[in-house]
């Protein structure tokens, strides 16, 4: 395994980046921003590995094989960060860090609430497509 392996996974909806909400998460589209991701992983000599799914239980088998194969994980889980325990039960089990990452200010509504927080390492939100990057700086800190 490489010793810069890190796994970004997207859940509910990011697949949708670019068509809803362009005020708070703005007009890139996820392959677009996943791309830009890459390439500064390589920049920074880091191998970057992305995933999105819209199925929760794929993500949660993602997660339960990423000890195996990743220092590292940086996750914008969507809509599944709100309620889904099978996620954060996931994360929890996981011996490498977990990051959590939303584009938006996730705080801007009162509503919001992330049940995955608790179990990752860190949270960055609300710099748009810069906060995958925060994101992956802070996990090779974090690893290194």
């Amino acid at each position: 395994m490489s010793e810069k392996r890190i796994l970004v996974i997207n859940g509910a909806n990011m697949d949708l980046l670019g068509k809803r909400d362009k005020g708070a998460l703005g007009t890139d589209t996820l392959e677009s921003i996943m791309g830009e991701l890459i390439e500064y992983g390589r920049e920074i000599n880091v191998e970057v590995e992305t995933y999105q799914s819209n199925l929760e239980g794929e993500l949660i088998n993602l997660l339960h094989r990423a000890d195996e194969n990743y220092k590292g994980v940086i996750i914008n889980p969507g809509s599944f960060g709100h309620y889904s325990i099978g996620l954060k039960e996931a994360i929890d089990a996981l011996h490498i860090p977990c990051v959590e990452v939303h584009l938006a200010n996730f705080f801007r509504k009162p509503e919001n609430k992330s049940v995955l927080a608790p179990v990752c390492r860190g949270l960055v939100c609300g710099f748009g497509k810069e906060s995958y990057k925060t994101a992956l700086d802070g996990i090779m800190k974090i690893i290194n």
